[in-house]
């Protein structure tokens, strides 16, 4: 029996769609599991019971989808093998505060090495954990995180917007906000339309924050145009008009927001650093904080294949269940 703990769905978002994923994968295998309440950042507090009145046995499996879950540790006694699937670190010199105002209290290091395998969601995650504990190499190994590409396959047939350049990161320090502005103004000078799109509105997302709130004022002084969307429908509508995508960030472990720009058209803009050299050809990275290297491959615009399948949602369940020997 495999004991399953996911996320809090957010509707149309990436943890629902990790959920619905991992479900329709041990279904359509026919892989015994029960589903628990899910217990990370964004839900309510701890099902305790639910966790507690399992009577799991020593053959027995249990997946975690957040592996810095404290349900780790109210589990981690019971009997049958634990995993957990990291998509992000607290012990990351370029972002230690990912997980915002928890880095203290996530116990990371205590959680990660309660369980007897870790799944990380790129070559790049893995790296970083391995760098930060040295104890937990042996036990991490590279997966990928599961993405419903066919959700996406309406919207691949929209008209694309020719010189439309989208920005779909979010918009916060580590994802490089300056840079972003600065490449925008040249892009705009050159000819070029350039998007942000959001999920909040500007007001909400500068609200309290008087540095995000002057970015925010000074990207749109320089012409950038913050688009804020209702839902996944009118997200996903926008994103498939863009021609190109550019991401300036130093953070993302594996970023869904580039990832279904990907699949829905647009040519990648992206570091040659990180996760991204793992799914972008090399022909769309540039270094680093080069603002040079983002104008030529924006005016150049190749158009390659890139590795996005390697997601695909069938593909990263069946590496889940071959790691957890549940066949």
């Amino acid at each position: 029996m495999l004991y399953f703990v996911g996320y809090t769905p957010n509707e149309g978002g990436w943890a629902g769609s990790f959920n619905r994923a991992v479900r329709s994968g041990l279904e359509k295998l026919c892989i015994p599991f029960v589903e628990l309440p899910p217990f990370d950042w964004s839900g309510p507090a701890a099902p305790m019971k639910e966790y507690l009145r399992v009577r799991s046995k020593p053959d027995d499996a249990w997946f975690i989808g957040w592996a810095q879950s404290p349900v780790i540790e109210l589990i981690h006694s019971k009997p049958g093998r634990k995993y957990g699937l990291v998509v992000g670190l607290t012990e990351m010199h370029f972002d230690p505060m990912v997980f915002t105002g928890r880095a203290d209290t996530l116990r990371e290091k205590e959680r990660l090495g309660l369980y007897d395998g870790l799944f990380a969601n790129s070559h790049w995650c893995c790296e970083t954990v391995s760098r930060a504990y040295p104890k937990l190499s042996g036990r991490t190994v590279t997966t990928g995180f599961p993405f419903d590409f066919t959700a996406l396959k309406p919207y691949r047939k929209l008209t694309k917007e020719k010189n439309l350049v989208v920005f779909n990161q979010r918009f916060s320090p580590e994802r490089l906000h300056s840079l972003e502005i600065e490449a925008a103004r040249l892009l705009i000078a050159m000819g070029y339309r350039v998007q942000h799109l959001l999920g909040v509105s500007p007001a909400q997302l500068s609200k309290g924050n008087p540095l995000l709130k002057s970015l925010i004022k000074k990207a749109q002084h320089t012409g950038i145009e913050f688009v804020y969307n209702a839902g996944k429908t009118d997200y996903h509508q926008r994103l498939a008009r863009a021609s190109l995508v550019i991401t300036t960030s130093i953070a993302d472990m594996l970023p869904s927001s580039l990832i279904e720009a990907i699949y829905l058209g647009a040519v990648p803009v992206a570091p040659r650093a990180f996760c991204f050299p793992e799914f972008v050809h090399t022909d769309n990275l540039y270094t680093p904080y080069d603002l040079a290297e983002i104008l030529s491959v924006v005016t150049t615009k190749p158009r390659r294949e890139h590795q996005i399948q390697q997601y695909a949602k069938d593909k990263v369940v069946s590496r889940f269940i071959e790691e957890m020997k549940l066949t």
